[in-house]
């Protein structure tokens, strides 16, 4: 397929969806809810990518495939064992993401985040310490928003949320010393990685990342007061509609 027929295809489907959201907008009231990505079946995995330190040389592995109930399965193995490379000191690492945005005549296929407050994940993970990670409009490709991923109830599947607000800019998953604000209209990627450095196998599933509102927030804007605004145990039932 050429490249001119994949943006044609590309501009027609982005405009078929922002005609949708015109047509069932409802201009008096916020956006309550946005899926960012949603695996429901192996053809999903297609917007996806994956990779580890063995793209540099190093000896973790890492796989994404899909689940018998078509959700996405994060796993592998990862070896703190060091590149030959002697320049690397350190080793053992892997991650998924979205693929890049590709622009299309309305668009360059980015989405506004600063329309929500938090940040909501549908994972099964075990025991390891994972990270959810943005990236946003910026000049230095090693530039990634973190936040540690708070898996709760390990090996049995819950929402995970985190406020777009709580994450930390990174580079080469060190934290920078000045903290500029997310380009949160012009979110990019989303995904997750794993960093603990810990020798063994690791596994997470993903059904879906959503972005969302609660009752009492507007994006950046509490419409109550602080004190009442939605905590990590409430029940998110609305957003459980399914694994």
């Amino acid at each position: 397929m050429s490249n001119l027929k994949k943006y044609i295809e590309r501009s027609a489907s982005a405009l078929k969806e922002n005609a949708l959201k015109v047509y069932n907008a409802d201009f008096m009231n916020r956006q309550t809810e946005y899926t960012v990505a949603s695996i429901n079946s192996r053809h999903d995995l297609a917007q996806w990518v994956k990779g580890s330190d063995r793209d540099i040389g190093g000896f973790s592995d890492v796989w994404l495939d899909a689940t018998k109930s078509g959700h996405a399965r994060f796993h592998g193995y990862i070896s703190q064992k060091l590149p030959e490379d002697k320049r690397f000191k350190r080793s053992g690492y892997a991650m998924i993401r979205t693929c890049d945005p590709k622009t299309n005549i309305i668009g360059d296929g980015t989405w506004d985040s600063s329309l929500f407050r938090y940040l909501a994940l549908r994972v099964k993970a075990d025991r390891r310490k994972y990270f959810v990670n943005l990236k946003s409009g910026s000049l230095i490709p090693t530039d990634i928003y973190q936040h540690l991923l708070p898996i709760r109830t390990p090996g049995q599947w819950e929402t995970v949320v985190v406020p777009f607000n709580m994450f930390t800019l990174t580079s080469n998953s060190v934290i920078v010393a000045s903290q500029p604000s997310m380009a949160s209209t012009s979110m990019e990627t989303v995904g997750i990685s794993l960093s603990d450095r810990a020798e063994g196998p690791f596994c997470l599933e993903l059904a879906w990342i959503k972005a969302f509102n609660s009752d009492r927030t507007f994006g950046e804007c509490i419409r109550l007061p602080y004190t009442a605004e939605i905590t990590w145990n409430t029940d998110f039932a609305r957003l459980d509609k399914k694994n």
